[in-house]
């Protein structure tokens, strides 16, 4: 992907080429996780994923920011154009979003209505499939939450079956299909090393990666060597910090023409050359007197 334009996605007005490296960062409420799902959401309804797998990470992005539902009802008539092609969201009202390619109907999206179930559930119809060649993982903040594991990595799973993986789904004793990792159920291996060993299987499964926040839960060290893996592989990355460290490694660790910084406010946005910023020893808000 190397040029991505988002008009009213979330508010979000931002044109930006992409490079491998992509750092998006800003103040709380500048739309840095919208810019992800934003990306998220085209390339979704561009890949050869199932319906029902489709379903399942739209819930998914939905879910990461805590509230389903108030997500989804948010969702405004917006337009993302990556390269050269361009997917429309039409808000039909509140719980009912249409999703065109190219000028094309492709995808229609209705809250489910389950009388036994407060939360909110979608129901994706696909009217045409379009393979553009994206297969997007996200690691959104609550990637160990409420089976969100468990969907990530068997969707990407399935797409890659001879991927080698400590990860496996296992049934547990009480008839419950769950993650583990080296046999072990992946949520009493700390989330730290949890998160990591996900990023490391995102690389081999993706050809997008998305992480929110990648300092959440993840030592220096280990925020080190996922972005020496990541210089290593061909996936391209978007990720959001809030730390200036992050940015200082990225520099140590990529070549300019490698990496950029996108730095978005509510007033705007600009794009940065590492060489631009990495020299600023201040806390983030150095970003705003560049």
């Amino acid at each position: 992907m190397e040029k991505v334009n988002i008009q009213g996605f979330r508010g979000l007005n931002v044109t930006v080429n992409l490079k491998k490296v992509n750092i998006v960062v800003g103040e709380n409420g500048t739309g840095k996780t919208s810019f992800l799902e934003a990306l998220f959401l085209s390339t979704l309804f561009q890949s050869d994923m199932s319906e029902n797998d489709i379903n399942t990470l739209f819930l998914y992005a939905m879910s990461s920011g805590g509230d389903s539902l108030s997500a989804f009802s948010s969702l405004s008539d917006s337009t993302v154009v990556l390269d050269n092609n361009t997917v429309t969201f039409k808000k039909k009202d509140s719980y009912s979003l249409e999703v065109d390619i190219n000028g094309e109907k492709v995808t229609e999206v209705n809250k489910m209505e389950l009388l036994s179930e407060p939360l909110f559930s979608p129901s994706v119809k696909v009217y045409k499939k379009v393979d553009n060649g994206y297969f997007p993982v996200y690691i959104s903040t609550f990637f160990d939450r409420s089976g969100n594991l468990e969907r990530i990595f068997s969707i990407a799973k399935r797409k890659n079956r001879k991927i080698k993986t400590e990860f496996e789904i296992l049934q547990d004793k009480y008839g419950q299909f769950k993650l583990y990792y080296d046999l072990l159920p992946a949520y009493v291996i700390g989330r730290g090393i949890l998160k990591r060993e996900m990023i490391k299987f995102g690389l081999k499964a993706s050809n997008l990666l998305l992480i929110d926040e990648i300092e959440d839960s993840l030592h220096p060290d280990m925020i080190v060597q996922v972005l020496k893996e990541i210089r290593e592989g061909n996936t391209q990355i978007l990720l959001t910090t809030h730390v200036n460290e992050v940015i200082k490694m990225v520099n140590k660790i990529f070549d300019e023409n490698e990496a950029l910084v996108l730095y978005l406010t509510r007033e705007g946005y600009k794009a940065y050359k590492l060489s631009e910023i990495s020299e600023f020893e201040m806390p983030l808000s150095w970003l705003g007197y560049v």
